[in-house]
């Protein structure tokens, strides 16, 4: 039995998925759903979308369309995690459906607890014109908070049904869980703090919703038992995959951390 997770594919993975999906969120998500209704798209950020010209439900729909793009990019991966072959790909769309999910559950979470944010109903909040803000809060909380639990359980199950469990798959499952965890969190600050909006975007977007919203990795990279038996699993170093991340990682920096203007 051979188990081996290479730390630096791992940082490949952070470095190409975290501006990826979060480009998916702001440009396939708020920006689609603002063009597609009529609307202007005057700003793209690296974490945030500024469109004009909608108001009213058209405007919810804008607030709302990164968590719906999250939603449906993470039953898609699940779905491609369910019937991928060979331990990369499969171990690259497990990590799109827990990300994807986990940052979907975690904007109800966030903006239930705090009021900001695309779900927020407090002042500040994309959603402050929502009637009955408290009770509001209070479902999106305990919505957020009761799947993010049940999904960190899934992702968990999911990660042993790969590498299996005991003290033999321990390394492997803190180099997939927190290594990935952490360049992405890295990786979000960095570019944030590129912003000219300030410091409120790189807290309330990029470190809330990376460090903040995939959190739960931090649980799944501590989740060994010492029973059970290790399977098979190697994932290898590749060049080829780490500069793909790089250079991605490098444009989305360079093109939407300073913000573009339309």
């Amino acid at each position: 039995m051979e188990q081996k997770v290479d730390p630096l594919a791992m940082i490949g993975w952070g470095t190409l998925l975290m501006p990826a999906l979060t480009m998916w969120h702001e440009i396939g998500g708020h920006a689609a759903f603002c063009a597609g209704q009529g609307g202007h798209v005057a700003t793209i950020g690296a974490f945030y979308v500024k469109c004009t010209g909608l108001s009213g439900v058209h405007d919810v729909l804008v607030a709302c369309g990164g968590v719906l793009a999250n939603v449906l990019l993470a039953a898609l991966a699940f779905f491609c995690w369910r019937c991928a072959i060979g331990v990369v790909w499969r171990l690259v769309s497990w990590l799109i459906w827990v990300s994807e999910s986990f940052v979907a559950a975690g904007y109800f979470l966030f903006s239930g607890v705090t009021g900001f944010g695309d779900l927020g109903v407090g002042n500040g909040g994309s959603l402050a014109s929502a009637p009955f803000p408290i009770p509001f809060r209070v479902a999106e909380a305990i919505i957020g908070g009761g799947a993010y639990f049940l999904l960190v359980r899934a992702a968990i199950r999911s990660l042993n049904g790969m590498i299996g469990t005991g003290p033999d798959s321990r390394s492997s499952r803190r180099r997939i869980a927190h290594i990935y965890y952490a360049t992405a969190g890295f990786c979000a600050v960095v570019v944030g703090l590129a912003n000219p909006v300030g410091i409120v975007i790189t807290v309330m977007s990029a470190a809330a919703s990376t460090f903040g919203g995939l959190a739960g990795f931090i649980s799944i990279g501590y989740a060994s038992v010492n029973s059970g038996e290790a399977k098979p699993y190697v994932v290898n170093r590749n060049w080829t995959f780490i500069g793909c991340g790089l250079f991605v990682l490098a444009a989305f920096a360079i093109v939407l951390g300073p913000s573009r203007h339309f």
